[in-house]
C-alpha cells in the first residue's frame, strides 16, 4: 500500500531576484568605451559608481532644462506683454485724438465756416411761431 501514494511534486525555489541593470549604459557600452572614461569594472562591483547614478543625473538635468524653458516662457511673455502695453496706450492716444476731431467737427462755428464755402448763410432771425386759436377752426 506505500507504493500505490502519490508522492508530493518537489517545487524548486525561485532564484533570487536580480539586481537591476542599467540596460540603456549597458547598450551604450557596447557602443562607447564606457569602462575606459569610467574606470574598469572590479570583481564583486558590477556597478561603476557614476553609471549608478546616471538616471539621478538624468532627473536633475531634465529638471533643469525644464526650470530654464518656464523661464524663457516667462520672459517671452512679459516681453509680448510689454509691447502689447505699447500698442494699447498708441492706440488710445490716436482714438482720444480723432474722438477730438469729431467733437470739435460736430460744433455750429465749425459747420457754418464749412457751408459758407458752398454759398450758404447761417439765419440770423430766429423762427416764428405759428399759432393757432381754436374758435377759427
Amino acid at each position: 500500500m506505500a507504493e500505490n501514494r502519490k508522492r508530493p511534486k518537489v517545487i524548486p525555489p525561485k532564484p533570487p531576484k536580480r539586481k537591476r541593470e542599467y540596460s540603456l549604459f549597458n547598450w551604450l557600452n557596447k557602443f562607447l568605451p564606457l569602462d575606459k572614461v569610467f574606470g574598469e569594472k572590479l570583481p564583486g562591483q558590477e556597478e561603476r559608481l557614476p553609471v549608478k547614478y546616471f538616471y539621478y543625473f538624468g532627473w536633475v538635468i531634465i529638471l533643469l532644462v525644464a526650470y530654464e524653458r518656464i523661464g524663457f516662457q516667462s520672459e517671452d511673455y512679459v516681453r509680448k506683454s510689454i509691447k502689447l502695453k505699447k500698442e494699447v496706450d498708441d492706440l488710445k492716444a490716436e482714438y482720444t485724438s480723432i474722438h477730438a476731431e469729431y467733437e470739435r467737427a460736430g460744433k455750429q462755428s465749425v459747420v457754418v465756416e464749412k457751408v459758407q464755402a458752398e454759398g450758404l448763410v447761417e439765419n440770423l432771425t430766429p423762427p416764428k411761431k405759428i399759432i393757432l386759436k381754436e374758435d377759427e377752426e
